[in-house]
């Protein structure tokens, strides 16, 4: 992928770094974890969403699409869109029919913060970055994302490890969206205090939320709660009680954060796509597209390396899958062998899947992913028995 393909938002687009003006379509979970970073940098004159539609959110009205397009023609603002991709499609259909362009008038908000950042601003801005800390886990889930119970002795990943990650990640990295700790279960690891706070005071200025998913099975202490509390920390808890019996802890854990006023969603998870590997009994007809249809699409860091979804990470980090050289960014020799700007377009390059000279991760030939191309439905949560 040449440096002119990668590239695809209109020169128009430069017009933000000067009149300092985007506009908001989502406010979902997506939208309202990266709004106050957002409104640091930007003024936001209204959001546009048809669900929350005449509501204020973060002193700013949201309207529908009918009326924020209309708006937007008026005003001549872009429109960022923060949701997952495959809701980015429909999003972008509804606006394509009232008039508006992609990449002219609009954009998928990890396009923005990467392109748009890197082309105008010189600065390798992510979206969203993920990071495993532990394989341990309270559940043995059959169909794990991250392959627990294939896994023969369940360990931590030491804080000395992390921490060396994380150097190497904001080395490379001038800011992130949203970075997100995950397991296994991150409340069960020893030393989640300390990761937490060694993130927080090396790089909370350039982290805009810092994110854990948890499966609502372990209270967090009162010390990792004011630390979560005093630094906006949110948690995501897959609900997996149609499968296991702990509807009781899952309410505690929810009234300790909630009493410690920590924000959290509760997601309920009644079914999973079985992605396969390591069974080995799939096989991708296009890995290419079976990649970037993939609905992981949120990008890993571990051990220094930047690997397109957590599974791939997972897999080599816990399971012995061995990954080509080229499937990940080592993020060390990426900034030794180029130029600031160049390490910083092979990244947004990467994390726009232009893996390699295959286009896709090895892993993808075997893994049969969560997208529309899986039709392989599972009960969520269901244990090793």
């Amino acid at each position: 992928m040449k440096e002119n393909e990668v590239f695809l938002l209109d020169e128009s687009w430069k017009s933000v770094f000067s009149n300092d003006r985007i506009v908001v379509y989502g406010t979902g979970r997506i939208g309202r974890r990266i709004i106050p970073s957002l409104k640091e940098e930007f003024c936001i004159p209204y959001f546009i969403d048809n669900k929350d539609a005449g509501r204020i959110i973060n002193d700013i009205p949201v309207f529908d699409a009918e009326k924020g397009v209309e708006l937007v023609k008026n005003d001549n603002y872009k429109i960022i869109v923060t949701t997952m991709r495959g809701a980015y499609n429909d999003i972008s259909s509804i606006l394509s029919e009232r008039g508006l362009r992609e990449n002219y008038d609009y954009c998928l908000f990890e396009r923005f913060a990467m392109e748009w950042n890197l082309r105008w601003k010189n600065r390798c801005v992510l979206a969203k970055i993920d990071t495993v800390v532990t394989s341990r886990c309270t559940l043995k889930c059959r169909n794990c994302n991250i392959f627990v119970s294939h896994i023969r002795e369940q360990r931590d990943i030491s804080f000395d490890r992390l921490k060396q990650n994380f150097d190497i990640f904001f080395d490379s990295v001038d800011f992130v969206y949203e970075y997100t700790l995950l397991g296994g279960e991150p409340f069960y690891h020893k030393e989640i205090d300390t990761i937490l706070e060694y993130l927080i005071d090396s790089y909370g200025n350039r982290i805009g939320r810092i994110n854990l998913i948890s499966n609502g099975t372990v209270v967090p202490g009162k010390h990792t709660c004011q630390i979560m509390r005093e630094n906006s920390i949110s948690v995501h808890i897959s609900d997996y009680t149609n499968s296991v019996h702990y509807k009781e802890k899952l309410n505690e854990v929810c009234e300790c954060l909630k009493e410690n006023e920590i924000e959290y969603y509760v997601i309920p998870n009644n079914t999973w796509k079985d992605i396969v590997y390591p069974k080995l009994s799939y096989t991708a007809d296009n890995p290419q597209k079976h990649m970037m249809s993939c609905g992981h699409s949120t990008h890993s860091v571990g051990d220094g390396r930047l690997y397109w979804c957590d599974p791939a990470y997972a897999a080599e980090r816990f399971i012995g899958y061995q990954s080509a050289l080229d499937d990940y960014i080592d993020l060390r020799k990426n900034k030794q062998f180029n130029t600031k700007y160049t390490a910083s377009l092979n990244i947004m390059k990467y994390c726009l899947g232009d893996i390699n000279g295959k286009g896709y991760m090895s892993i993808c030939e075997k893994c049969a992913g969560i997208g529309a191309d899986n039709d392989c439905i599972v009960k969520a949560g269901e244990q090793v028995k």
